[in-house]
């Protein structure tokens, strides 16, 4: 991996366990054993490293937010994908952590962030709308609107959520935002009794978290 990358991961990282505001250059030099001159060589300070990573956050999300096949999706499938945007939102969460804060210290994230969260409910709608038509969704226009809203919070502030209110780590973290949305959405979905429970134990099963691996943000770079 080159020096440059290293350098991302590792402030990535930094900025995800102890928030951005909290870590310095220097302490991103630190811990990669680097001298502070390096890091400016590569990063002229963490305006730059912070672009750089919200590039690969952006990078990623439009990987994420394909609607191809997405109309198509059977019911297992709806978990795994609900399951695969909070992978994803979780990667970069620090962008989601005291978002005004960050907004103004980094004016040039606002628009790609919100672009992020605009595209996040238009997947969400369309997904609904598309299980709605199907007759797989019970639920009327309103409560599809109302059922974005609230896995849109879900997806971007839960981690934060457990972060102040319990010792979760970061797979239980995952874990407990698709249990969140599931509980949301499994009572609305047109399943048998039979289904449901097969639903339910896929996602109590811990061959679900195992096969349910997080991708490295360098995949979407």
């Amino acid at each position: 991996m080159k020096t440059a990358q290293k350098i991302l991961l590792t402030a990535l990282t930094l900025f995800n366990e102890h928030g951005e505001n909290t870590v310095t250059s220097v302490d991103i030099a630190l811990e990669l054993d680097i001298s502070p001159g390096n890091l400016y060589y590569h990063f002229k300070g963490k305006d730059s490293i912070v672009s750089a990573l919200m590039k690969m956050h952006e990078q990623q999300m439009h990987k994420v937010l394909n609607r191809d096949k997405l109309d198509t999706l059977h019911p297992e499938e709806i978990m795994y994908y609900l399951f695969l945007l909070v992978d994803s939102i979780h990667v970069f969460r620090f962008f989601y952590r005291s978002p005004a804060d960050l907004a103004e210290k980094y004016p040039a994230i606002v628009r790609p962030r919100q672009h992020i969260l605009t595209n996040l409910n238009k997947q969400l709608a369309f997904l609904f709308d598309a299980l709605a038509q199907q007759e797989t969704l019970i639920a009327t226009n309103s409560d599809r609107s109302l059922l974005v809203d609230l896995i849109s919070l879900i997806i971007t502030q839960s981690c934060q959520f457990d972060e102040l209110n319990s010792h979760m780590d970061s797979a239980m973290q995952r874990y407990h935002a698709l249990s969140l949305m599931m509980v949301s959405v499994l009572p609305r979905l047109s399943l048998s009794d039979e289904q449901k429970h097969q639903l339910s134990q896929l996602l109590n099963s811990h061959d679900f978290m195992r096969d349910a691996s997080t991708q490295s943000p360098f995949d979407f770079a």
